[in-house]
């Protein structure tokens, strides 16, 4: 993907000139004529992998311009902030450096030397980000292996206490029973059962980033039908598919037989169900299609929710990432795509997504034919 860079420039000649230096090294450049003008941009949703920005402009100069983005935009605080300015005094450097900036440049200057500061800095970003990345991926593989292990204990005395008090409630004559009570009764039911699906989730998760998933796949593979493993899911989906038009297309002509796990592609097949399900008005049609290539069975899950936007549908795969969180309070943790990603992989497999804002989303699972 090309890197937007933003030239804040009040000279028109120059800026155009920079642009393309820049434009014929690759990158995408967005021109500003001073510092309002290239606010006002961002302000609008630019968010520029890195700025280069000219001092002396006239309604606000590149030293003002530096310290609102610093102040007022959070989100662009890590992006690499560079001068150029005919300001080239030893004062002037060590006040632009020492306001923050990532360099300073003057006028007139070498166009290797701007490449090679743009390339720099960029790569450095890219390094800090690939590791903060990491460093997140790896809490969050941390904190899901400590719920795997401490979750199941608690849950399963919660669970059977639960059963045993809900058994002797319903020997009662339904009248000794008030309401607030059956109420009770069903909120703490709700309740165990999302814990106990977290609890089942974390472990499987768990079990997927170990690689304790690869190595049974591995072992223990056979051939299924891929119909049939998509019924099954459905069956245990059933308390949900009742709110919705589900619509299975058989497109191929023959069998489709995969070669796997029946219960790990029972439940990414339903996870894929599940989500479609979580993001789509009740009462909406969910299109299931099966298909084939020459070398993969297809299985394909169309819904017709609001759909993701671009920026954010690479890190639907990550474990403990959720869109939408604050208007759809029962989502789970953000562990269903991941754990199909997993399985999927696992199978020697892939997971493809396609969406677009207010037109749906469709996902797609791609599993080897089984041989034979």
């Amino acid at each position: 993907m090309q890197a937007t860079i933003l030239f804040v420039e009040d000279h028109d000649e120059l800026r155009d000139n920079v642009a393309q230096i820049l434009a014929l090294e690759g990158y995408t450049v967005v021109g500003a004529t001073d510092g309002c003008d290239a606010l006002e941009q961002i302000a609008a949703g630019l968010r520029p992998a890195l700025i280069i920005s000219d001092i002396m402009m006239p309604r606000m100069d590149g030293y003002q311009f530096f310290e609102t983005v610093r102040r007022d935009y959070p989100r662009l605080r890590a992006i690499p902030f560079i001068f150029l300015t005919a300001r080239g005094s030893r004062h002037e450097i060590a006040l632009g450096k020492g306001l923050g900036a990532d360099d300073y440049l003057v006028k007139p200057f070498d166009p290797a030397e701007l490449i090679a500061v743009v390339r720099g800095k960029l790569r450095r970003t890219a390094e800090l980000q690939a590791e903060a990345d990491e460093s997140l991926a790896q809490a969050r593989r941390t904190l899901i292996r400590l719920l795997a292990h401490e979750l199941h204990t608690p849950l399963t005395y919660v669970t059977n206490g639960f059963e045993l008090l809900a058994e002797e409630l319903r020997q009662r004559p339904a009248e000794t029973l008030s309401e607030d009570m059956r109420v009770s009764l069903a909120l703490i039911h709700g309740g165990t059962e999302r814990l106990n699906r977290l609890a089942e989730q974390t472990a499987l998760y768990a079990r997927v980033v170990s690689g304790q998933v690869n190595n049974q796949v591995r072992s223990s593979s056979v051939p299924l039908s891929l119909e049939l493993l998509l019924y099954d899911a459905l069956a245990s989906l059933k308390d949900m598919t009742c709110h919705y038009v589900i619509t299975v297309q058989h497109l191929a002509p023959e069998a489709l037989l995969v070669q796997g796990l029946r219960g790990l592609l029972i439940t990414a097949i339903g996870e894929v169900i599940r989500n479609a399900m979580q993001y789509a008005p009740r009462e909406s049609t969910i299109t299931i299609d099966l298909g084939r290539t020459s070398t993969h069975a297809l299985l394909s899950v169309r819904d017709e929710g609001p759909g993701i936007d671009p920026a954010q549908q690479a890190t639907i795969w990550d474990a403990m990432v959720q869109l939408e969180r604050d208007t759809r309070e029962q989502q789970g943790v953000g562990l269903g795509l991941p754990i199909v990603k997993g399985i999927v992989e696992a199978h020697n497999g892939s997971v493809e997504l396609d969406s677009q804002p207010g037109a749906g989303t469709r996902v797609t699972l791609l599993l080897p034919l089984a041989e034979g």
